[in-house]
């Protein structure tokens, strides 16, 4: 038996239960059914470097990834697969480099990797970040978000809005899809048009309402902006419980980790593994 997604390559029935077991939280489970399925290296890899880099396995990691990246399986799902997805692989295995301060051995094996993929939108981008390691190092191990004291509106406006979703939100699904605000949509203007501690303030006002992974991400930043640190590691909890995969073989968010902002929280190796333990299996 075999599952598909939309145009892409069917796969063994037996791997995708191994994915839908991962994302459920059943991770040692899930990762045995790999031995049961012949082929599909690729794709296994993808996942096994996943989870490496949940469990801080950063050498394990950076070989899964590399076995991914360079993989001349001739799978239709991982070509698909690697051009939304290649650039959080490729800043991961930079983000390793610089942990481990190999950029004198690494540098010209991330060039060649990196020159397979150069259709990138962000493939500059991406070769000045193994130009300059050492700013690189900084941005990737230091940056923070930062603070916002004042916003361009004021907390009335947006409890407006908010008052506004809600009576949308009461009259049915129909005026729901139709309504001008979302409470995610809500939050997300909160975080760019109001100070961090408004957008905090209708963040936790609406937290129980939302529904896309993103609003509890950028709760995040918002939290690690004002030193809330324990707060800022709940709402990545929320963010796994309605996270959505876009591919059938995607186990856990790593974006959590390429996004540079969010290392004070993701370099905590309990913390991260315990994100693995928490079911996030919503398709997008």
């Amino acid at each position: 038996m075999l599952q598909c997604n939309g145009d892409m390559t069917a796969i063994p029935a037996k791997l995708y239960e191994a994915f839908e077991k991962i994302r459920l939280g059943k991770v040692e489970e899930g990762t045995r059914l790999f031995d049961k399925v012949d082929g599909g290296d690729a794709i296994k890899s993808a996942a096994l470097a996943e989870l490496s880099y949940f469990r801080h396995d950063w050498k394990r990691g950076m070989q899964f990834a590399c076995d991914f990246l360079e993989s001349e399986e001739d799978w239709e799902t991982v070509r698909y697969f690697m051009s939304g997805y290649k650039e959080q692989h490729f800043t991961l295995l930079i983000l390793c480099t610089c942990l481990f301060d190999s950029w004198k051995e690494n540098r010209l094996y991330l060039q060649q990797i990196r020159k397979q993929y150069d259709n990138c939108r962000s493939y500059h981008q991406t070769v000045s970040l193994i130009s300059d390691p050492e700013n690189t190092k900084r941005r990737l191990l230091e940056s923070r978000p930062k603070l916002k004291e004042k916003g361009i509106v004021d907390l009335k406006d947006i409890e407006r809005k908010v008052a506004f979703a809600a009576s949308k939100s009461s009259q049915g699904r129909k005026t729901w899809k139709k309504r001008k605000w979302s409470f995610d949509e809500v939050t997300r203007y909160a975080c760019k048009a109001a100070s961090t501690e408004d957008h905090l303030t209708i963040y936790e006002r609406l937290v129980e309402h939302l529904e896309e992974d993103n609003s509890h991400l950028i709760a995040a930043k918002s939290y690690i902006a004002i030193e809330n640190i324990s707060k800022a590691k709940e709402a990545i909890r929320r963010y796994m419980r309605c996270w959505q995969f876009k591919e059938l073989y995607q186990v856990a968010p790593i974006v959590l980790f390429a996004d540079h902002e969010l290392w004070t929280i993701m370099s905590d190796q309990r913390f991260t593994e315990s994100l693995l333990t928490i079911p996030h299996n919503r398709e997008s």
